[in-house]
Order: structure tokens, then sequence, then C-alpha cells
């Protein structure tokens, strides 16, 4: 199986029920792309002047007894009109948006656009990417199909004028994304008669572009070449921005078999057409975020979905280890020893997938918020952890993140200022801090609200209610309650810094009376300064979260089920507030504005990386670590949650070490651990990596959620990176 640059093994993998050896390497033309894809990753690629030239065409034609859903819909058609596409040599998945910097020639346009939307309402807010559409519908229906279904239920008896209104502007969005889909074809025809050498591909991709623009796809290349073209439509057209590819083996598994059966295809055309499609999520996103396939799991009848595709989807990864996209596992106890085996091979090569998903423990979270059975099953994590049901949500995801230690923090300020009076006891300050935190996401919930309800005036997106169940059958937008699932996630930060600070604290101020909480202010506010020995102590010799301590596990119990209560008595819009653990790289932004904390922690270093231990302070070995991250209950934290373990770049090498690795991560999702990820990479060569990042160019560590290039990391969060326990097994 490949490896990273440290193991020196040949680029192919042992996958079960294939060949061996299946080979790795991308033909000369994809690999190209791959190579372009990273270069064009170090450093920015510019904006689509085109599109604020389209917004203000469609605002300029926009008048007061114009429909606001209306003028919505117009504004998708036009953007997927004026839409720029680049094409280039080798692909086999062509749509992807030509970006450039503004040129001199364009800044009378674009003075003359900014006029124009000047009084445009502004974007309410919220969450607007993140996205999750229904493909196989699409798939399923065809454009041409989805457009008789919106007239059928137009044609419906009793509607009313807004539903009969929201039908127009949901035919003049898709007909806008049939014409895109044409325009591809065309394109393609362009390119044909331009590039003569490569002619015959072209035109096959302009014969596959016509066919999907009237016909639902009948081969994997058409299935696949559709819905690449409805993610850049959501993406561009409506601002539906880490729109992700979906179970992309269960999605595409029947036109697979079909073409198998055929004869039109094989494994290695179907790899390389997956290979293709994460070339191209990395052509329209740059590296800091994250865009999500998942494969694996159950259907709604229970049975294990495992097939060709799952194994050809995560060789994908292996083989083109960009930044984009992670690929997660829906793990559960069935899950095939063969699927199991070859994740954890997969991890040692270093790239970081698959994560790990405990697939029946969120699916019984979803049906504890209403999911029904056959929609739980059908879930993504929304580009990092948090979770949506495909298809059929409207969720806000990081709506926001808090800041745990900042709450301990807070009080002891109003201490040390005379605002308060030292509490009394241990128990008094934490009543203070959970008051803190409970006033704080109260007033989140409130600014949300007010959000979700205006995004019903000013917000709507008539494409994605074309597919998201059920806008379309009860005649009501994606923005005003016509999704079947609705509701807002926030994520909690720091969980493991705030734990040990209460540790440190009831030990010097309440137990022992050796520091004042004023005193010990005084000391965070020095950054530890004249007061190393006393931070040492704390660090060295005190309980901390992470090590399968009781006293230390049982305050982030405590910690956690008062977050995920507080969060749950709260309501935005429909449905109560969602809670979340996972910080993407939110840890390194809140760290940053952070003072010294008590648990040890230096000012504006990072904290804590998810729902385990601090970085570092895991030292009784990684399955102490996911026993103490288990000790509370994960089926409720539909925001997300991670659990980040690092070994050393040796460990998952040997036939010896991986069924250990195995184990851990299995205990910890047997436990009812929600996700795990693992960093299988050598301190050592972290620090060669920053000493010589010209040679790490496409080294890939798991964050927080997410992955990304180390030397793309600014240097606080390489140095969290490097600070993480190393554990062996």
């Amino acid at each position: 199986m490949i490896a990273d640059r440290e193991s020196g093994l040949a680029p192919t993998a042992a996958i079960p029920g294939f060949e061996e050896p299946f080979s790795l390497a991308l033909s000369p033309p994809v690999q190209a792309l791959r190579d372009r894809a990273l270069l064009l990753h170090r450093g920015p690629q510019g904006g689509i002047p085109e599109l604020r030239l389209a917004d203000a065409r469609a605002w300029s034609e926009h008048t007061a007894d114009e429909d606001w859903l209306l003028w919505r819909a117009r504004w998708s058609a036009e953007r997927l009109r004026s839409l720029p596409l680049d094409l280039e040599p080798g692909e086999k998945l062509i749509g992807k948006p030509r970006y450039r910097a503004d040129a001199p020639e364009d800044a009378p346009a674009l003075e003359g656009a900014g006029r124009t939307l000047a009084d445009l309402p502004p974007f309410p807010g919220g969450d607007a990417g993140h996205f999750h559409p229904d493909h196989e519908k699409l798939l399923r229906l065809g454009v041409s199909g989805m457009l008789a279904e919106i007239d059928r239920l137009a044609a419906r008896q009793g509607l009313t004028p807004e539903q009969a209104t929201f039908y127009r502007a949901c035919r003049t969005a898709m007909q806008g994304f049939q014409a895109f889909v044409h325009r591809a074809a065309g394109e393609c025809r362009g390119m044909a008669e331009r590039d003569q050498d490569d002619a015959a591909r072209w035109l096959e991709l302009a014969a596959i572009c016509e066919r999907v623009a009237t016909e639902p796809p009948a081969t994997l290349h058409e299935a696949m070449q559709l819905q690449f073209l409805a993610i850049i439509a959501l993406w561009f057209a409506e601002d539906h921005g880490l729109t992700c590819p979906d179970r992309l083996d269960q999605l595409m598994r029947s036109f697979y078999e079909a073409d198998l059966a055929a004869g039109r295809t094989t494994p290695r055309e179907a790899f390389e057409l997956i290979a293709c499609l994460y070339i191209q999520l990395n052509r329209i996103l740059w590296p800091g975020s994250a865009v999500a396939v998942m494969v694996g799991g159950r259907d709604p009848s229970g049975a294990d979905v495992t097939n060709d595709l799952t194994y050809l989807c995560l060789a994908a990864r292996q083989a083109t280890r960009l930044c984009y996209p992670t690929v997660g596992l829906a793990w559960h106890a069935e899950t095939p020893d063969e699927l199991a085996d070859y994740s954890v091979r997969m991890l040692a090569t270093g790239v970081g997938c698959p994560a790990f998903f405990n697939e029946e423990l969120i699916a019984e979270g979803l049906r504890r918020h209403g999911v029904r059975r056959e929609d739980s099953y059908n879930f993504m994590n929304s580009t990092c952890v948090e979770i949506k049901v495909v298809g059929a949500s409207h969720m806000w995801v990081t709506a926001p993140y808090f800041n745990l230690p900042k709450a301990l923090l807070d009080v002891m300020g109003e201490v040390a200022a005379g605002a308060r009076p030292q509490p009394a006891s241990y128990d008094a300050l934490l009543a203070a801090v959970e008051d803190n935190l409970a006033g704080t996401i109260r007033g989140a919930a409130q600014g949300l609200d007010a959000c979700w309800r205006q995004r019903a005036v000013t917000g709507c997106f008539p494409l994605a209610s074309c597919f998201i169940a059920d806008c379309l059958e009860r005649g009501v937008d994606f923005d005003r309650g016509g999704a079947r699932y609705n509701w807002v996630e926030n994520s909690f930060v720091g969980l493991a810094n705030l734990t040990d600070g209460l540790e440190a604290v009831r030990h010097l101020v309440y137990d022992r009376g050796e520091l004042s909480l004023a005193g010990l202010h005084d000391i965070l506010r020095a950054n530890w300064e004249g007061h190393e020995a006393l931070r040492q102590r704390i660090l060295n010799t005190l309980p901390h979260y992470g090590n399968d301590d009781e006293a230390a596990d049982g305050t982030a119990k405590a910690l956690a089920e008062y977050l995920i209560e507080t969060t749950e008595s709260n309501t935005i819009g429909p449905h109560c507030y969602v809670p979340g653990f996972f910080c993407w790289i939110i840890h390194e932004h809140f760290g940053s504005r952070t003072g010294a904390t008590p648990d040890g922690r230096f000012a504006g270093l990072a904290l804590a990386d998810g729902a385990g231990g601090a970085q570092g302070r895991e030292r009784r070995g990684p399955t102490a670590a996911v026993l103490s991250s288990t000790k509370w209950s994960h089926v409720e934290v539909l925001g997300g949650l991670v659990h980040n373990l690092k070994f050393a770049g040796s460990v998952l090498r040997s036939d010896r070490d991986r069924p250990a690795a195995r184990r851990v991560i299995e205990t910890f999702l047997q436990r009812g651990g929600f996700e795990i990820q693992v960093n299988v990479v050598s301190r050592e060569t972290l620090l060669d990596a920053q000493a010589h990042p010209e040679q790490y160019q496409d080294l890939l560590v798991r964050v927080a959620g997410y992955s990304d290039y180390f030397v793309h990391l600014n240097p606080n969060m390489q140095a969290e990176v490097i600070a993480r326990t190393e554990h062996e097994v």
C-alpha cells in the first residue's frame, strides 16, 4: 500500500476483492492535473469578477413589485449564464470556473456594478454553505425530470399565491441550471475545434453534457459529470460553498455495477474518474477549509453497504494526496474486517484518512431529533465533523464557536477587579462559570433566531429548494421552512483547557488555599513570568483530562453535560439548539487572543484541539485517552465532535502494531465515541518540514475535523500539531 516519504513503499494497494497489486499511479494526464492543483494551492487564484457583473445585471432589472423569490431565481440563472468555465487538457469531468484577478480594464464595469448593488439588501447571515443536495434524485430523474416534477406540482389545485410564485422561481432556477449544462457541452465542442490532438475526448465530454442536460444519466461517467456540474451550480450560482459529493460509494454504485456488467468501464477507469472528481474539488477551494466524502455504513434496512467503490474512493484519496476531500468511514459493529484493516493500513501512509464516524450513534442522535429512520442513516459530515441529513436538511453548522476557558477567565477577572467577591466554594465558582456560559449561549441563540427569521424575508434559494426534500412537495422555499429538517448547531472549543483549569483552581485556591482567585489571576496576567515552578507543578502533578483520571474526567463529563443541556434549552427557528464539540482551526484563533489559563497554558497558544485532552497532556497512552473522552454521552452532539490521535511515524507500518492501533480506534467507537481521526507522522518529519517546506508541499496533517498541508499552516498551528502527544501502541 502506498505510504508517505518515510516508508519508501511502492505506489500500490492491496484492495480486498481486486487483483493484487492495484496500482495507485495516476495516468499522466490526470497526474498533471493533480500536480497543477498542488502548485496552485501555494497561492491565491483570484476571484470571478464576472459574477459581480452578473449580480448587478440581475439586480438592475428588479422592481418593487417583483416577488423576492423571482428575483433570487433570476439572480441564480444569470450567474449560471455568466460563469466562465476553465477547461484544461486531461480533464475527465469539466465545469470548474475560471478564476482570475481583476484586470485594469474591468474597473469601470465593476465600479458601476458596485453602484448598482449599493441598495441590494444585505444577506442576513447564517449558514448557506456546507450544503448536501439530493444528488440521488437528480441522477434518478435527470434535469428534465426535475423540471417535469416542478410543473406537475405547480399544476395542483388549491395552491396559494405564494406557492405558485415559488414554483415559478424554481422553474426559472432549474432552467438556468439546464442552460448551464448545455453551455458546458458547447464549451467542450469549442475545445475540440481548438485542441485537434484531443478532439475525440472533448467531443465525448460534449456528448455526455448534452445528454445529461435533458436525460437521466445512464453511465458512471454521465452520473459523475452531472453531479459535478450540480455542485458547481449550487456553489457559484447561490453561494452554497462547500457543497459535498455525498456518500459516493452508495450514490454511484448502481451506475458502476451496470457499467461493469455491460463492459463499459473497469475498476481502474472508475478509480480515475473518482480521482478526477477529487482533483477538481481542489480547484474550486483553497487550503484551510474542508469538503467531505463518506463511504461505508448501512442502508435503511441495516445491511452493510461496502462495495468496490468503497475501496476505490479510499484509494483515490491515497493516490491524489491533495487537501480535499477528506474521506470518512461510517463505522458500525458489522463493518467488514477487510475494510477496517484496509483503513488502518491507509492511515499508515500518513494521508490522514479515513476518519471513523460512529454511524449507529449518529443515526440514533438524528432520530432523537425527529429524523425518520430511513433518513437517519443517510447523513454526511458537513465538511469537517458536523452532521447533516443528505438531501433533506436546512441546518446551520458551527453557529457559533464558543471559547470555554474564557468563561473561567471572565469570572476570575471580575473577582480581581472587585466586581464580584471571590466565590466561597469551588461549587460556587463552578456555578458562576456555568452562568457565564449560559448567558453567552442564550445571547447567541437569540441573535441566530432573529437571523433565521430574516432569512425568510431577504434570503431564499430557489435552486437549492429543488434539491432538498420537502421544499418542492410543500411549495415552500428552503429558507421559509420547506426542508424536512431544520436546526442550528454550535461548537464548544477548549473543553480540556477549562477542565484542567478548574482542577488547578480547585487544588490551589479551594483545597490548599495557596492562592486567591485574584492572586492567580495576576499570575496569569503576567503569563506565568516568575512562576514557572508553579506552572510545571500544575502540568506535572495535577489531574488532567485525557488520562483516564476519575477526577479530571468527572469534571469534563459534568461540563459537557451542562453545555449539552443548556444548548438544547434554547430554540432557534423551529427547533432546539443543537450542541457540538470541535474546532476546525478556531482553537488556534481563540488561543491567539486568549491570555494564559490556569491549566498551565501560556497566553497566545492554541486551545485544545478537540474533545480529547490538551496537547501533550495525554501521558498514559492512547487507550487511556479514548477512555477519558468516552465517559460522557456523544449521542447529542450532532454539531460534531472530534478526537485526535497522533501516532509515531513508524507505528502503523508493522504487522504487530496495526492491530493494536485498530483496537484503540474501535474501543473509542464501541464505547460511544462520535468521531476519531489519526495523524501518523513523526515529530522529526514535522520539524524537518518546518525547516525545509519546499520538500514537503503535499505533507497532509489532520488538524481538527479537516486536513491541511502542514507547510501552509501558520507557525502557531504547526506548533500545535507538533505538540500533540505522539503515542506508541
